[in-house]
């Protein structure tokens, strides 16, 4: 069964942000799976003439009342499942969210952002502005009577836990309808410099992961130092794909910059932590390295998304 409609919204548009004011939004539903795929617009710089993003939302077996929605970010691997529509991909992280979510009685919108752009893992200097598109389904969402449009939740592995905490930037304020989000196994070494924001945020780090833990720290101390509501959970033992079989490898990482992170300012301006200036060229050459994880045995990735659905519970009352 196919359903397509068109809605007209306006997003209030951010210095710097540059969204798009309108969406044509298609939906196709796949009623014996509970399962709809939609299809909307969300334009990028890098990616001109690409501006399709989908997002597959999962709904739980029994609805009495508005959904809560948890919207996931993959990370740069794609590696959980094909959508039933369209070919869009999720990672492991969204793939085991599911089960895990909807037993609880959220609703699961997957996002993919790489959609038709020709993105791979490494390519990390190219990937999609992902916040933007989490942004813009957030009031897609909002619209809908099915959601509960004040418990709209994100969350994100990797490369998407980094678009999570994009939420501390000044720039998401006036978008941001999130209630609570939680960034998993981000990189912090390239942040937003931290902005007043109503979301609560829970960091979860892989203790021995490739992407070190102090950078973590010290934007988490950044963040809270703001006063904003933040949270920081460590998993001992586990890799960046909480795996207790890690070990690094040759790659590309964003990992060079973990003891002097790099901050993003408005104006496109940035900055060391220590207070030094710099630009896109000597972070490039700085902050990526030839590093990568290995080992993707996850053994403690369950726990790590129980952790993050515990947290979000607590604003899901």
């Amino acid at each position: 069964m196919r359903k397509v409609f068109s809605i007209m919204f306006l997003i209030l548009s951010i210095a710097s942000y540059d969204t798009k004011s309108f969406s044509d939004i298609e939906v196709k539903i796949i009623k014996k799976q509970n399962i709809e795929v939609i299809k909307f617009q969300m334009p990028d710089q890098k990616f001109p003439g690409k501006d399709d993003v989908l997002a597959q939302i999962h709904f739980p077996s029994n609805i009495k009342e508005r959904l809560p929605i948890i919207i996931h970010q993959h990370g740069s691997t794609r590696d959980g499942f094909k959508f039933k529509k369209w070919g869009g991909k999720t990672d492991e992280w969204g793939k085991r969210l599911i089960d895990k979510a909807t037993e609880r009685g959220y609703a699961v919108a997957l996002l993919d952002t790489f959609y038709k752009r020709n993105v791979e893992p490494t390519d990390k200097d190219k990937f999609p502005n992902a916040i933007l598109a989490a942004l813009e389904l957030s009031y897609i969402l909002s619209q809908d009577e099915r959601f509960d449009k004040s418990k709209i939740f994100y969350t994100g592995f990797s490369y998407g836990a980094g678009q999570v905490l994009k939420l501390q930037d000044e720039r998401s304020a006036y978008n941001n309808i999130f209630r609570a989000a939680v960034a998993a196994e981000p990189s912090c070494n390239i942040v937003s410099n931290p902005y007043k924001t109503k979301t609560a945020t829970l960091m979860i780090k892989g203790e021995e992961s490739h992407y070190y833990p102090v950078a973590c720290k010290y934007y988490f101390n950044m963040i809270k130092e703001m006063g904003n509501e933040i949270e920081y959970v460590s998993i001992p033992k586990a890799n960046h794909f909480f795996s207790l079989n890690g070990s690094i490898t040759k790659g590309k990482a964003v990992n060079g910059c973990s003891d002097n992170i790099v901050i993003r300012l408005p104006k496109r301006k940035l900055r060391f932590a220590d207070g030094t200036p710099t630009n896109r060229e000597e972070v490039k050459k700085k902050c990526f390295t030839t590093e990568a994880g290995k080992g993707k045995t996850r053994e403690r990735l369950n726990e790590a998304i129980n952790i993050a659905l515990n947290f979000i519970d607590k604003y899901n009352e």
